[in-house]
């Protein structure tokens, strides 16, 4: 009787710390940061810095609205639930509910998403810094273009806030381009692999470096995020660009 006080007494008094260690190791307290886009403001649980160039940047959490193969579509509880925008918007419109699907996602999930994001982010980015340098040179060099070939925009490149009526077969062209380099990542995008990948997915890398730059920059560098800081940069510039031609109606370079 006196072995069975003591076996109940040392159960009460050390149950709650097993409880706490078991609920620790079910349930591991995430890390929160600071982000780095704006001082002050806590980065989202889901942007840990793991990522190139990970400012902690997504207030809207706008990373819940990808939804890629092997992300479940979770129906979670929030303030306006049931309300008529439920009805009316095929997407989820609420903050709130955004922040709850992101945090019903597992971390496998949370990873796919992640990487689906950043493949996105990449693939604008290139196109931007392309679009930027191809938009500055058409209008600076028109008056040496052959067949005044932006005469038909008033010497701004052609865009689509410019009219691009007059360059659709080359528009064509370019549009099959970019379907045979889009269809170079569909299997590792949409998880449709024939054989299990030799290699592990990394977002944005299409194996494309003839020049062999990467073994040449130096072991500290790091190009991945130097890559997307000068992607967003030009993405905000091309934005700037279509925005104050289309309102102006005047080329950017070379304007008189």
């Amino acid at each position: 009787h006196k072995e069975q006080q003591e076996r109940m007494l040392s159960m009460h008094f050390t149950s709650p710390l097993a409880l706490h260690s078991a609920t620790t190791a079910r349930a591991p307290s995430a890390t929160m940061r600071e982000a780095t886009y704006r001082p002050g403001v806590t980065a989202p649980a889901y942007l840990d810095g793991s990522l190139p160039a990970d400012a902690g940047c997504d207030p809207l959490c706008l990373a819940a609205l990808a939804l890629p193969p092997g992300v479940e579509d979770h129906n979670v509880d929030y303030l306006c639930k049931g309300s008529i925008l439920d009805t009316w918007c095929f997407f989820p419109w609420s903050l709130a509910e955004r922040q709850a699907i992101m945090a019903a996602r597992s971390p496998q999930e949370t990873e796919l998403t992640l990487a689906w994001m950043r493949a996105a982010e990449l693939k604008h980015s290139r196109l931007a810094m392309l679009a930027v340098v191809g938009w500055s040179l058409a209008e600076m060099l028109q008056s040496s273009l052959p067949f005044h070939a932006l005469d038909f925009t008033d010497g701004r490149a052609p865009v689509l806030v410019n009219g691009l009526s007059a360059y659709a077969p080359f528009m064509l062209l370019v549009l099959g381009a970019a379907a045979y380099i889009e269809l170079q990542s569909t299997d590792t995008v949409f998880q449709t692999f024939l054989s299990p990948p030799a290699q592990k997915y990394v977002p944005g890398d299409l194996g494309f470096d003839p020049l062999d730059l990467e073994a040449k920059f130096p072991a500290g560098l790091d190009q991945r995020s130097n890559e997307i800081y000068n992607g967003r940069l030009a993405m905000l510039a091309v934005t700037g660009f279509a925005v104050q031609e289309g309102l102006w109606g005047q080329p950017i370079f070379g304007a008189h």
